[in-house]
């Protein structure tokens, strides 16, 4: 029987003579949905266990073993009310009510206040009941929805929160207030905290409010609803909320608003480039008319590939935002001196500087038009202008000596700005939106009066050349370390024969420094590591397992990695020296766990990755100030504190290598 929906309204009247018996079940029936009459509390015992819709008892202080049976009734229910029926022979009252919370009612009292007081006793024991269930019910939901919810006390104190998937441990939250819980973010720490003052105190309701804690570059989004918990008295005594991640909601909302800002401008220049390429196609085709000369027609069936090239490539803009799906890592050299070869005009002249093995990791489709807008904008800059193009440790450059004042320098990546040569917007206004749409950045600077250059700082980019390397002696992974400042857990388990290995770790920073617990062993000179990554847990979309090499395991030590995160795709991450900030790349693929490597010559890092171990991939190559030994190994990071994140390797190797 639920007591929301049929409260108990019977009454058991204990151990009275029959003929007291017959009068109270005549009295009660008023009041009572059913009375049983039991002359013992052996009888008793039974009917409790027999009927559930029992809200009353009604003991007769005279009766065998009454002290024995209110122990019984407390047994079977504590929240049961008792009434206890005395006159001064009864010498053992006090026995009674130390078993149990008892009403006591002398024999001599009129039935019109026994009556009443069942009465109140159902409506106590109707309330107990509803709130018991009540408070089950919603423990039962808190432990088992995956939302994350929670329940705060007056001074905006943890009394609850649900078990949701990828969030914090409940048992850690509790007792916590958000000053604690986010004191890696203070300021957010501070206006959450701030927040569930002004529900509690004012009783101001919260709804759907978006929050973005964590450090610029590393935050998460989330949605939160904060509501006052009022008492029976309407007092405020906590609050009720519910906060859910909306980062890749976020995320989505900035692309379509990208999207939208932004289709003008394709738009124009999409008719720009296409008028002009079908001008230079007519041209050719008037030429052809006239003298059949079979250039002419080359020329304008390259002025339409190169059309429906561009085409692609801004479709391909327009339609994907960065970091989407797989992307390839394309050939800067290759693609730089196919743009030049069709926007070249006059006696402007090409300086490469770029090593013909550059790769920077990008879509063919969304680096060429940053490229040939750039090349454009520099070809044009001047008469007898020289172009030079050069690769950046993480990017690449255009400059031109063309003169150009520091005023045009300031304004040429404005929406409109009009140079003295090309006449039309600046197409720097153009790059400059897909450079900030992929999180790139973009300068300008000025040389000295001679010239300008362009500086795109941001993909990933390998620079050098392959280096002739022999593996050379194999080393062990002997050690295990947690590294960073938090309070750091972890194990590792190793199946020799099988060369397996499982890493499992926790983090006691969130987000914005990476906390690892990492298994390692010490290596001279240049130096290999590589695996396969077989599974990572997925306990939340920023744990992440993969290889490192470390200068030191200090907080502060230089070093890089190269990981998976099952929701955020491939990770990789630098600190290039001591006490820096760490830098961190996502590439958002679809590929899964893969076979990772990671090459230290010198003071060069590459990171590399593979579908087989045999072909390898070039993600990117920059400087980590590494002193020998240094230290190499697997990783694994929970990323949230209290998250234990676990992840599986094998075919692990670490060898010096003998480079030339």
């Amino acid at each position: 029987m639920n007591p929301i929906l049929s409260p108990p309204k019977a009454v058991l009247v204990v151990g009275a003579p029959t003929s007291r018996g017959e009068r109270l079940e005549t009295v009660l029936a008023d009041v009572a949905d059913s009375v049983y009459v039991a002359k013992s509390t052996d009888r008793a015992t039974a009917v409790l266990s027999e009927h559930d819709d029992v809200g009353c008892v009604v003991l007769a202080a005279d009766c065998d073993g009454v002290v024995g049976f209110r122990r019984t009734v407390t047994d079977h229910d504590e929240y049961l009310p008792v009434v206890l029926l005395f006159d001064g022979s009864v010498t053992d009252v006090s026995g009674v009510t130390s078993a149990g919370e008892t009403t006591l009612l002398p024999t001599s009292a009129s039935d019109e206040e026994l009556c009443d007081i069942v009465t109140d006793h159902f409506e106590t024991y109707r309330d107990r009941l509803v709130t018991a269930e009540e408070s089950d019910m919603l423990q039962s939901f808190l432990s088992s929805i995956e939302i994350p919810m929670f329940v705060k006390d007056e001074q905006g104190r943890h009394l609850r929160k649900t078990e949701a998937w990828g969030g914090i441990d409940p048992e850690v939250v509790v007792g916590k207030t958000d000053r604690e819980l986010y004191a890696y973010d203070p300021e957010s720490a501070e206006q959450f905290y701030d927040h569930d003052m002004r529900v509690i105190e004012n009783g101001e309701r919260i709804v759907d409010r978006e929050e973005a804690p964590g450090p610029p570059g590393n935050r998460y989004w989330a949605r939160t609803t904060k509501v006052p918990w009022h008492d029976d008295d309407g007092s405020v005594k906590g609050l009720l909320g519910l906060s859910y991640e909306i980062t890749d909601l976020k995320q989505q909302e900035r692309r379509l608003e990208l999207l939208e800002d932004r289709f003008d401008q394709f738009a124009t220049f999409l008719s720009e480039e296409v008028l002009d390429t079908l001008q230079s196609a007519n041209g050719q085709l008037g030429i052809a008319r006239e003298t059949g000369d079979d250039d002419a027609f080359r020329a304008i069936e390259s002025a339409h590939d190169r059309m429906e090239q561009r085409l692609r490539d801004l479709s391909t803009l327009a339609g994907k935002s960065p970091n989407v799906g797989a992307t390839n890592s394309v050939n800067l050299a290759y693609v730089v001196n196919e743009v030049w070869s069709f926007i070249a005009t006059g006696d402007a002249q090409l300086a490469l500087h770029v090593p013909d093995e550059t790769l920077i990791h990008a879509s063919m489709g969304g680096i060429r038009p940053i490229v040939e807008h750039l090349l454009r904008h520099a070809a044009d800059s001047g008469e007898d202008v020289t172009v030079s193009v050069g690769a950046l440790q993480a990017g690449f450059y255009v400059a031109h000596d063309a003169p150009t004042s520091s005023a045009d320098c300031g304004r040429a990546t404005e929406s409109g700005f009009v140079t003295p040569n090309d006449g039309q917007g600046s197409g720097l206004a153009f790059v400059s939106e897909i450079v900030e749409r992929n999180n790139w950045s973009l300068t300008v600077t000025d040389r000295d009066e001679s010239g300008t250059r362009i500086e795109i700082r941001g993909p990933l980019v390998v620079t050098g050349t392959e280096t002739d390397c022999v593996p050379g002696a194999d080393h062990s992974l002997t050690e295990s370390d947690p590294v960073g400042e938090g309070d750091v857990t972890g194990s590792v388990e190793v199946e020799s024969v099988s060369n397996w290995w499982t890493l499992a770790g926790t983090t006691g920073t969130q987000r914005q420094q990476r906390d690892y617990y990492f298994a390692h062993a010490a290596v001279e000179g240049d130096a290999r590591i590589e695996a396969r990554l077989v599974d990572i847990e997925h306990v939340n979309d920023y744990g992440s397992g993969g290889l490192m090499v470390r200068d030191g395991l200090g907080p502060e030590d230089p070093y890089g990695f190269l990981g998976w995160t099952v929701g955020r795709g491939t990770e990789i991450l630098w600190r290039t020296d001591p006490g820096g900030e760490t830098s961190r790349h996502l590439l958002d693929d679809d590929a899964g766990p893969q076979w990772l490597r990671i090459d230290r010559i010198g003071d060069t890092v590459t990171y590399l990755v593979s579908l087989d171990g045999s072909n390898w991939r070039r993600l990117d190559q920059r400087p980590v100030a590494l002193s020998d030994p240094i230290h190499v190994g697997l990783a694994v990071s929970g990323a949230i504190p209290t998250d234990e994140c676990e992840a599986t390797f094998a075919d692990v190797t670490v060898c010096e290598l003998d480079c030339e």
